[in-house]
């Protein structure tokens, strides 16, 4: 296993090299050659060494220890990271969209060579990255728990298909000087890049705001704990997840006097009905029916 992290730590740090260096080259030469189309798959490509930062960041954090002041350990870092990184996407793609436009509206030369040879280059490390990871995904036996290396893994082989567009535009405007293609691809690509970020953004945003997670409904839980006949009321229902596998839960039940010597037993009951789907750290408050709040002042 030990050997495993290693590796896998060893190909992502690889592949964030790889890919480091595509994304400055592409940004110079597209800037060099004027083509929107490079300059897309590079911020694209920078998506990719962001997310692949975040998979090694993951496999690094999550397994710290809570301390004094972080009590829950760190595993919201992914969740952090995900948000700001897909936030910080989509306004460089919404950038890149109005200048494309801009572009498509009144066309300027293009170097075709320099958009051939760049797209290439990028390719073809695009798609080594890909089979790094790929490899030492499906040599892993605890393969199904590493939804980060995948996530990398598929962006990669997107990354690549976007990359060969680019060649594919770069030829067409070589030998055509179709220079609108450009434009036109890096619009295309930009599309397709949103559509992809939007759905994280969506779901960590959800995390970071403590949301119900999505696999759970309030309602069933609120009539799974009243099933019980000693429950009277309940009230102050929270759940919320700290990361895929922690899901929280707090919540006030009202019994009757009567009951009150068979509670340990009730929250016990309650509590395996909550686990059952999926609710694994969980606090219950108890009252009395008896017990008004407002006597207290």
């Amino acid at each position: 296993m030990e050997v495993n992290i290693y590796e896998k730590k060893k190909a992502l740090l690889i592949a964030v090299i790889l890919n480091s260096l595509i994304v400055i080259s592409q940004i110079i030469f597209g800037v060099i050659s004027n083509s929107s189309a490079l300059i897309v798959d590079a911020v694209h490509n920078l998506q990719d060494v962001l997310s692949l930062v975040l998979a090694y960041i993951a496999a690094v954090f999550m397994v710290k220890e809570p301390t004094q002041r972080m009590t829950y350990g760190y595993l919201r870092a992914e969740v952090m990271s995900g948000f700001v990184n897909s936030l910080f996407l989509m306004g460089a793609i919404f950038v890149m969209i109005i200048s494309s436009v801009e572009k498509l509206l009144n066309p300027q030369p293009i170097n075709g060579v320099i958009v051939i040879v760049v797209g290439l280059i990028a390719f073809v490390v695009n798609s080594l990255s890909a089979f790094l990871l790929g490899f030492h995904h499906h040599h892993d036996h605890h393969h199904h728990e590493d939804l980060n290396i995948k996530a990398a893994y598929l962006h990669l082989l997107s990354d690549s298909l976007i990359s060969l567009g680019v060649v594919i535009g770069g030829i067409a405007i070589y030998l055509f000087s179709i220079y609108w293609i450009d434009p036109l691809l890096a619009i295309v690509f930009s599309i397709y890049i949103l559509k992809e970020t939007y759905p994280v953004l969506k779901k960590t945003f959800f995390i970071l705001m403590e949301s119900v997670p999505v696999d759970i409904s309030l309602v069933s839980v609120k009539k799974i704990i009243e099933r019980f006949p000693e429950v009277k009321e309940i009230h102050d229902l929270h759940i919320w997840s700290l990361s895929s596998k922690d899901v929280y839960l707090t919540v006030h039940i009202k019994i009757d006097k009567e009951n009150i010597k068979d509670i340990d037993l009730l929250i016990k009951k309650i509590e395996n009905e909550l686990r059952k789907i999926g609710i694994n750290h969980i606090t219950i408050q108890v009252e009395t029916s008896n017990f008004n709040c407002e006597n207290i002042y």
